[in-house]
């Protein structure tokens, strides 16, 4: 059975938006922070966006042909599903995209044997993801930034219990934290 690990960025306020990452994510960019972020990317072997994200990533990253910041080759040859009723083409090479029932589908796929599955950004999905009980880990990139408004809470109306599995301090005082099912 493969994993689901959802990864998010995000101020100490919990604020993911990413139209203000100039000020709560770039400021504390890091060597350690860049090496978290190709490690996750890295040990996964399938990557689930939102729509959103998707069409946010993929005119970025499939443009890139060096490997640029040690992660464009993953992401552009990783098999890649994206979730969304409204999309007629994924242009992004390896893409499949999931336009109904995304609970059933994405635990079909969760039910095969094979790597992780990462899910970058995509609020929308990432709680229906959690209402459903689809994620295994959570992969929290904290930036020591308070925004005091802006687009978060990624946790509306859930209500779990999780177990702390890694704590890493990174440079500028961001720490990535790793959260998974807690054991009963």
């Amino acid at each position: 059975m493969r994993k689901i690990i959802v990864t998010e960025w995000m101020s100490l306020d919990g604020i993911t938006d990413a139209g203000t990452m100039a000020e709560w994510f770039n400021p504390y960019h890091s060597d350690s922070r860049a090496n978290a972020i190709r490690e996750t990317i890295h040990n996964s072997e399938i990557m689930l966006y939102g729509r959103v994200t998707y069409q946010m990533l993929y005119p970025y990253w499939s443009a890139l042909k060096n490997n640029e910041m040690g992660v464009a080759e993953k992401l552009n040859t990783s098999k890649k599903y994206v979730v969304s009723a409204s999309l007629t083409e994924a242009p992004w090479e390896h893409t499949t995209i999931i336009k109904e029932d995304p609970v059933r589908a994405i635990t079909e796929l969760r039910g095969q044997e094979g790597g992780p599955v990462l899910v970058q950004g995509s609020a929308t999905l990432v709680k229906t993801l959690a209402a459903s009980g689809l994620v295994d880990e959570w992969k929290l990139l904290v930036q020591p930034h308070i925004m005091g408004t802006g687009a978060g809470n990624l946790f509306p109306g859930i209500h779990a219990s999780l177990e702390l599995m890694q704590v890493q301090q990174l440079e500028k005082g961001v720490l990535q934290l790793c959260y998974g099912r807690e054991n009963k």
